[in-house]
């Protein structure tokens, strides 16, 4: 049902978003924030929001889906805008970056807010944007930016709103945050309409951490559960002991046994070393680090053990695993 504006709607002021596009950005991003802005509009009976799309070359680029955006603006543009991302996806250092910087410079000078979506953080770190701010991207690249900005601090949340610094980790939660911003600007019973209308029956706040690796179904698990896989998940590089995990849980070992055996269908011990093998796997792919180095941060003894247990839990030798990185790469 459309909520039907109020008098003197139509002389609303018209909240704009801008984009600025890599090569290979994600488009779901994109579309995951536009689509329920234009289904906003239409709830509302007026303009409440509009974007437009700008590209360091001026021309057409391509989303890592192969779709093709033409943008709307020059990358010149002096217009201002209520909130701007830089948006990247499989691209995260591309070689005009004089002209991205110069950019950024000006979309971030005529903007209230200035951020960016999926891997776009890695533009805006290295131009100096996030210094001194709290921001997120995607935990798949994590790895690799932590690699490169060791000074920065990356929330692990699915958004982060940190002022006039706004940054998303990609994919749906760039809806969460726009129904955020919709939310914020008519209201919880009309962002919830657009939720609704894209089958969202919840937004989920800043605050909601990202699922990495594959906890399938994890806010389905028991809460103990969920606590004591939170606590695996944070002290991967120096592994607890199962009676730490279990007491820090609330848990006695066996209670926490049981759980995971019904729910996980395996024990405390297997569940947090694949935690451990699957980080690995993550770092074997998208940083530069040694295996040694990577075995040490997942918190096997040496390069060898990881070797080990990688070849049983994947069937392939992290070596291999590195090449074939490479190689796709």
């Amino acid at each position: 049902m459309t909520h039907k504006p109020d008098p003197g709607t139509e002389t609303r002021k018209t909240t704009r978003l801008g984009f600025l596009l890599i090569e290979g950005f994600s488009n779901l991003c994109v579309a995951a924030m536009t689509n329920p802005l234009r289904s906003t509009n239409r709830e509302l009976g007026y303009t409440a929001y509009s974007w437009d799309f700008v590209t360091c070359s001026d021309g057409p680029v391509a989303a890592s889906d192969g779709i093709i955006v033409t943008p709307s603006l020059p990358h010149t543009t002096g217009d201002k805008f209520d909130y701007f991302f830089v948006v990247a996806g499989m691209e995260c250092d591309p070689d005009y970056r004089a002209r991205l910087n110069a950019t950024m410079r000006r979309a971030c000078h005529n903007s209230t807010v200035f951020g960016a979506l999926c891997t776009g953080a890695y533009m805006l770190a290295r131009a100096g944007y996030l210094e001194g701010y709290r921001f997120t991207l995607h935990w798949e690249n994590q790895p690799a930016f932590e690699e490169e900005f060791p000074e920065l601090q990356v929330s692990s949340n699915l958004y982060v709103m940190d002022r006039d610094r706004w940054s998303g980790s990609g994919g749906l939660s760039s809806m969460d945050m726009v129904l955020n911003i919709i939310a914020s600007d008519h209201g919880h019973k009309v962002a919830h309409a657009i939720g609704n209308q894209y089958q969202i029956d919840r937004m989920r706040s800043a605050d909601i951490g990202q699922r990495p690796f594959s906890l399938d179904e994890y806010e389905t698990l028991p809460a103990a559960l969920q606590r004591a896989i939170s606590v695996m998940m944070v002290n991967l590089e120096l592994p607890l002991s199962i009676p730490e995990v279990a007491s820090a849980a609330g848990k006695t070992v066996r209670s926490l046994e049981r759980l995971s055996n019904r729910h996980l269908n395996t024990s405390p011990a297997r569940f947090y070393r694949k935690l451990r093998l699957e980080k690995a796997r993550q770092l074997l792919w998208h940083t530069n680090l040694s295996i040694l180095q990577v075995a040490l941060m997942t918190g096997f003894p040496s390069p060898s053990h990881l070797s080990r247990l990688y070849s049983q839990e994947f069937g392939i030798r992290p070596s291999a695993e590195r090449q074939g990185a490479k190689s796709s790469g």
